[in-house]
């Protein structure tokens, strides 16, 4: 499940998918990419993870986009509706991807995420940092517009006027910062970043992961939807977590007055 630009491993049923590119602040680059997508693909082919985590190596969790290689694409000969549908196809399918995916996922940050990296970390569920990171929608400072699905995803966080704010301004915010405005969960102190980031982690692998899925997916898809729509799509959940094991061992321990020991099906 790994290569040089992404590690992937699986414990406990938490698979960890770490960007491995430190010396480029793991930068988006296309092998950074590949990477991710073959982690998720091997992912998907286990019946025996139940939540997946995204970080990064050294003091990045994502800087964004890979501007060195932008600097070698010659576009000179290409016509824009082309430039567009690639720019399409290279950002769309990793934040869109984890987005829907039918697991919970969480974004461990630790260090810089920036540009595209917060398409990455804010396309999970949940978002964890240390106090030692820092967040910030950056594009404007190589004159590019937002991507990888930030004009989507910030506002449905923080709002529609910062996350103008931070897009037209480039600034880089705290983790508290973050944390304070909604773009992220929680915030934990670098020494027991891991200790505790893996706390929560577990917690949520531990549980009734089917459903946990239906309920993240669900919440998504309330904006910019009907109560009816949102009560459809519930009930249809509802009909798949009755047939599950877990719902039965949840019924269990609730008539045994005992914490339910979850199996993820």
């Amino acid at each position: 499940m790994s290569d040089d630009a992404v590690i992937a491993s699986v414990e406990d049923g938490i698979a960890t998918i770490t960007l491995n590119r430190p010396e480029w602040m793991n930068a988006l680059s296309d092998d950074i990419k590949r990477g991710i997508e073959s982690a998720l693909d091997a992912v998907d082919e286990r019946d025996d993870v139940r939540c997946v985590v995204f970080e990064g190596n050294g003091n990045a969790f994502c800087a964004g986009g890979d501007i060195g290689g932008m600097e070698d694409q010659d576009e000179s000969e290409r016509s824009p509706r082309d430039r567009v549908h690639d720019l399409i196809e290279s950002c769309d399918r990793i934040p869109i991807r984890i987005y829907n995916y039918d697991i919970p996922t969480v974004a461990k940050v630790d260090g810089y995420c920036l540009g595209a990296g917060v398409g990455v970390a804010l396309a999970c569920d949940i978002q964890l940092a240390s106090d030692e990171a820092a967040f910030g929608l950056v594009f404007r400072n190589v004159g590019l517009s937002v991507d990888f699905a930030t004009s989507f995803l910030v506002p449905r966080e923080v709002g529609w006027n910062v996350a103008k704010e931070l897009a037209l301004t480039g600034k880089v915010v705290s983790a508290e910062r973050a944390r304070e405005l909604g773009l992220i969960n929680h915030v934990y102190g670098s020494d027991d970043f891991e200790s505790d980031a893996g706390e929560l982690v577990k917690e949520i692998a531990t549980g009734p992961t089917v459903v946990l899925g239906y309920s993240a997916r669900n919440i998504d898809r309330s904006y910019g939807g009907t109560i009816r729509e949102a009560v459809e799509r519930e009930a249809e959940a509802q009909n798949v977590a009755y047939g599950t094991d877990d719902h039965d061992e949840g019924v269990a321990a609730f008539r045994e007055d005992r914490e339910p020991d979850f199996s993820g099906h």
